[in-house]
């Protein structure tokens, strides 16, 4: 394992995210609870992985392990999420400590046209929406530790999937 590239490719995906999210947070909050925006983490979280395993690879050169491959990615993902999570923390509890609501409000109009788009009778819906109202959207430390615990597992299976294609097997089998 080699902790100077995980930890610089690591820091770079959680500079990355706070990037992200300042951007969203100053231009548009609904980017915010946009499909797109987590499709474009997730790109973000591979590229990174990716980038620190081929430089682990290059260093290290000759056969690259698919445990090792596993091990720096998913440690690369882990150190950048953790430095998201805990700038997510701070911006919803110092820089704006209101953001929470601003985000319901905006998940609830989300899930209002969602349901009418379902064509859902008004009682079942009213129902939902009011079921969804009671859900608080503050990032406390119970919040942000079920995020950095789900960030472990899906960062895990992020790793596992990089290693299979990072790896390098050597060119004889035989050879110790």
């Amino acid at each position: 394992m080699n902790l100077p590239v995980i930890f610089r490719f690591g820091a770079l995906l959680g500079m990355v995210s706070i990037a992200s999210l300042l951007m969203t947070y100053m231009i548009d909050l609904t980017w915010m609870v946009s499909g797109w925006n987590s499709l474009i983490s997730i790109v973000m979280v591979f590229a990174a992985m990716i980038m620190a395993c081929l430089e682990d690879r290059r260093i290290q050169g000759g056969p690259y392990d698919y445990g090792r491959a596993v091990v720096t990615a998913a440690c690369t993902g882990v150190i950048g999420s953790l430095i998201g999570i805990a700038f997510t923390g701070f911006l919803y509890n110092v820089i704006d400590p209101n953001l929470h609501l601003q985000v319901k409000e905006i998940m609830m109009t989300k899930m209002q046209t969602s349901l009418d788009s379902f064509g859902m009778d008004d009682a079942a819906a009213e129902k939902a929406l009011e079921a969804f109202e009671q859900r608080d959207f503050k990032q406390n430390f119970r919040a942000l530790g079920t995020a950095a615990l789900l960030s472990l597992l899906m960062n895990l299976l992020f790793g596992l999937l990089v290693g299979i294609f990072v790896r390098r097997k050597p060119d004889n089998p035989f050879e110790a």
